[in-house]
């Protein structure tokens, strides 16, 4: 089977969930991967999640305008405006394109919560403060919780009468090698599996990382 005639596969767990080793697996199998942003040749980059939010607005198919991928993961649009979690639109992913592989990527609750605490050096979380109007940390992680908890159970229960498009996958108890056996029509290779996002930061030395926080905090982000 090409590449082109396989279907989509589609992360709907949450960011800073191994997401950049997912989409890394998949690329290096030689697939069209999405993580996070859309980017074409000569086009400034966007957002994946933000599409996919004015697309389900406008009644046309989710990834509609960048439909050519394989993979897709990382799926968060964040301003200090706005957010909007594209996991959340499994239900639109599986209306439009019918034979999406969904994987419910998992791990430690808490853990998930401090690492999106720290994500982008406490910039993200900044931006979903604003977005969500709240003004403390601890509220902001109760929000996170109760969308992880309700992401789950929706994505268990709309997935239980189609279980061959179905695979859950705990980045901390599970086996790489298990879920590339279980799609073996894309390819993959364990060696191509890594965590690669903790792995590029722990390279760097105090200076750079200290360097990095503050720019981080201080960059000018796109809306797009």
């Amino acid at each position: 089977m090409s590449h082109k005639q396989l279907p989509k596969v589609v992360l709907v767990g949450f960011n800073k969930c191994a997401t950049r080793s997912f989409s890394q697996l998949f690329e290096r199998a030689g697939h069209a991967s999405l993580h996070h942003k859309i980017r074409k040749p000569l086009q400034p980059s966007r957002t994946a999640a933000k599409r996919m939010k004015e697309n389900i607005e406008g009644n046309r198919p989710v990834f509609e305008g960048f439909d050519d991928y394989v993979f897709y993961c990382d799926l968060v649009h964040v301003t200090p405006e706005e957010f909007f979690e594209g996991n959340s639109a499994y239900k639109e992913i599986l209306k439009d394109y019918s034979d999406t592989l969904i994987i419910l990527n998992l791990r430690d609750q808490d853990d998930w919560i401090r690492s999106r605490l720290r994500h982008g050096h406490g910039e993200f979380a900044k931006r979903y403060m604003s977005a969500l109007g709240l003004d403390n940390l601890d509220d902001l992680a109760a929000h996170w919780r109760q969308d992880w908890d309700e992401q789950l159970k929706g994505v268990r229960e709309f997935m239980d009468d189609k279980p061959e498009q179905y695979f859950e996958f705990n980045i901390d108890t599970d086996n790489i090698e298990d879920l590339i056996s279980a799609l073996p029509d894309y390819q993959l290779d364990a060696c191509h599996w890594g965590d690669s996002g903790n792995s590029r930061f722990r390279k760097l030395g105090p200076v750079s990382k200290r360097a990095k926080k503050v720019w981080a905090n201080m960059r000018p982000r796109s809306t797009n």
